[in-house]
């Protein structure tokens, strides 16, 4: 069974032979562990492949190396350890006279897909030859209104509702449509959206006002997506609960949260069965600070309240201050036939 057989038959609970497999690897864990990383990584073999293309956050190799770095929204990043990304000290549109005047940039976009496409063709091409199940595209719309406005303008947009939220949500909205357009003319199975929703115990808004501004946004972005035969997968960080149901009913195939600072045996009980969980092993605790046995403890527990003949692929992010034997057995813990 190939990577993205198995990949096909989890998402709609078909009882692939295996649970499947994905990593994430940051820069500095690149940095830190080189060539033995790559040894490790060649001798087990993942499910997914993400490929990278033409104006996304993070996709530059210069937000992660130390210094600033203007991207192309215009927002200027500093970072003062390298191997992770950087932050933006100074929002470009804190002040409402800039919000104002401001474009989103299509033009960018579209000239960098006309250059780059070709390039992004093959990469997809060669993740094809592995088998595996390819994701292209990573949209972070939210994310990307708090780095324009900054977090505590944009808060106090969201409390009050403001005509500034409304114009700024509408042109990154807009960006977002036409980025979807772009990666649907390549041969990729599914798409990201990418936006942290949650603190460590809750929304980071009230539900109620979450689906009255975002919603209808995210949902047009996935129904674009879905109409052209591609799925959506979703990552969020924190505790996102409440938002399960949200995107299960706007057709998301895949989520990407923090089951461990959630209440797992409710998130088993709600939605297991409905979605696919795509990870994760806790990047907080377990894979940083936890023994090998502890990583396969936590594995089997993961299978035990959420696998119903799929629905959960084996994921981790893995940083600078992951042991090199965490990630060998997390990248083991699932390799065994669905029965185990």
């Amino acid at each position: 069974m190939t990577g993205k057989e198995r990949v096909l038959r989890t998402l709609n609970f078909e009882a692939p032979d295996r649970v499947p497999v994905d990593l994430w690897i940051l820069p500095a864990c690149r940095m830190r562990y080189g060539e033995e990383l790559e040894k490790l990584l060649e001798s087990h073999p993942r499910d997914i492949q993400s490929v990278v293309g033409p104006c996304e956050t993070g996709a530059d190799p210069e937000v992660y190396q130390r210094g600033t770095f203007t991207d192309f929204w215009g927002c200027t990043w500093t970072n003062i350890n390298p191997g992770v990304i950087g932050e933006i000290k100074d929002s470009l549109l804190g002040e409402d006279e800039a919000l104002t005047a401001y474009h989103a940039p299509l033009e960018t976009l579209r000239k960098r897909w006309d250059t780059e496409k070709d390039a992004v063709a093959a990469r997809i091409r060669a993740a094809r030859k592995s088998g595996c199940f390819v994701i292209g595209g990573w949209m972070n719309p939210f994310e990307r209104m708090q780095f324009l406005r900054g977090v505590e303008n944009l808060y106090c947009d969201i409390a009050l509702e403001t005509d500034e939220l409304y114009r700024l949500r509408q042109f990154v909205w807009d960006f977002y449509r036409a980025y979807i357009d772009c990666w649907m003319t390549q041969d990729t199975d599914a798409i990201v959206i990418g936006d942290d929703w949650g603190s460590q115990r809750n929304l980071l808004i009230n539900p109620e006002v979450w689906r009255r501004i975002f919603k209808p946004m995210y949902k047009d972005l996935i129904d674009r997506v879905t109409k052209a035969g591609k799925m959506v997968f979703v990552h969020s960080d924190g505790h996102i609960s409440e938002l399960y149901p949200e995107y299960i009913e706007m057709g998301v195939k895949a989520i990407n949260s923090q089951l461990w600072c959630m209440d797992l045996d409710e998130i088993s009980e709600k939605y297991a069965g409905k979605i696919t969980f795509w990870g994760e092993l806790s990047r907080q605790s377990t894979m940083p600070f936890g023994i090998p046995e502890e990583i396969r403890e936590k594995a089997a527990v993961m299978k035990e309240k959420l696998w119903r003949n799929g629905g959960l692929i084996g994921q981790c992010e893995v940083g600078r201050e992951v042991p090199l034997e965490n990630i060998r057995t997390a990248l083991e813990s699932w390799d065994h036939g669905k029965e185990d």
